[in-house]
């Protein structure tokens, strides 16, 4: 009986679906976070579904037409420049991965042209509408629990991912700190919280009896939120309170605003969001410039000099 030959198959004849596999093996192995292979995970599909409609099997048969293609599909759906670029930095990172393991020739791929969307904070009105106390006594747990929540979100400015985290231990309410321990850059984090908002969070922690390795931030069952459900649940009670702007990123952007707009150090901003440079928590203080501004003329050592030489000049005129 002759032995049969088993051939090992080139580069180019890789399943785009094991080359796939290979490369989110990789991304566990570089120790990259849940949340970072998610992101791989949900938006590179649609890559993936129209390299299969186009009926390409193998990763060798990709070439740079395919992506343009790919971005016209997508502008036709008629999705946004940001959405698009989001579903390309996917493909990207997966199309140089199989580059740089020789699956693929060598080309370049670039994100289009898109205006930057800035993220409008919540007016002062809106502010007052959500932190406006409910009554404990008689409120459920969900309207507590998403007021102590807008409020800590509005006190700290930390991410989602960050919030749903969250322990009771990570709080220490004697020295009004908090301590991150899911950050973006994967780096534990002290914030500073005020005497208001430990007030908060431990009358919410004793009258549910949370314990320490509670999540501080949990479901009617006391399991861990999910991103959605803690989602849902703010755009929820925005609504409820008659605030239609829903965005739990805003609150990011709210708590940057406030603290820039208040006198805030840019350096102080940069470890209290957890920017990894400060060029990022820079653009928070160039996005709210026109706010610093506003009453600026009352500061101004210039401008009360003039005034007042304007006011001695007309004291000069009536005599």
């Amino acid at each position: 009986m002759k032995k049969k030959v088993l051939s090992k198959c080139t580069e180019s004849e890789m399943l785009i679906q094991e080359v796939y596999e290979d490369f989110q093996m990789e991304n566990k192995v570089k120790n990259l976070s849940e949340m970072t292979l998610l992101f791989y995970e949900q938006n590179l599909k649609y890559f993936k579904e129209y390299l299969e409609r186009a009926g390409i099997e193998y990763l060798g048969d990709i070439e740079k037409k395919h992506v343009d293609k790919f971005i016209l599909k997508l502008k036709d759906k008629g999705l946004k420049d940001n959405t698009i670029n989001t579903y390309l930095r996917a493909t990207r990172s997966f199309l140089y991965f199989a580059m740089r393991e020789n699956y693929l020739s060598e080309f370049k791929i670039r994100l289009i042209n898109s205006d930057k969307q800035q993220i409008e904070p919540y007016s002062k009105e809106e502010i007052q509408k959500l932190i406006k106390k409910p009554n404990l006594k008689e409120c459920g747990f969900v309207e507590h629990r998403n007021w102590v929540l807008v409020n800590y979100l509005l006190e700290t400015g930390n991410r989602l991912n960050t919030i749903l985290n969250l322990k009771v231990n990570d709080i220490d309410m004697d020295n009004g700190m908090v301590v991150l321990t899911t950050t973006k850059n994967r780096q534990a984090q002290f914030n500073p919280i005020s005497i208001g908002l430990v007030k908060i969070l431990v009358r919410y922690i004793r009258f549910y009896e949370l314990n320490g390795e509670d999540y501080l931030f949990v479901n009617e069952l006391g399991k861990k939120m999910t991103r959605n459900s803690m989602q849902h649940a703010i755009a929820r009670y925005n609504r409820k309170r008659g605030v239609n702007k829903t965005s739990i990123h805003a609150f990011r952007h709210t708590f940057a605003k406030h603290y820039v707009t208040s006198g805030g150090d840019a350096f102080k901003l940069q470890r209290l969001l957890g920017h990894s440079t400060l060029q990022v928590t820079l653009n928070y203080v160039k996005l709210y410039a026109n706010d610093l501004k506003e009453g600026f003329e009352r500061h101004s050592i210039v401008s009360s000099f003039e005034e007042g030489q304007r006011l001695q000049r007309g004291k000069r005129t009536k005599r």
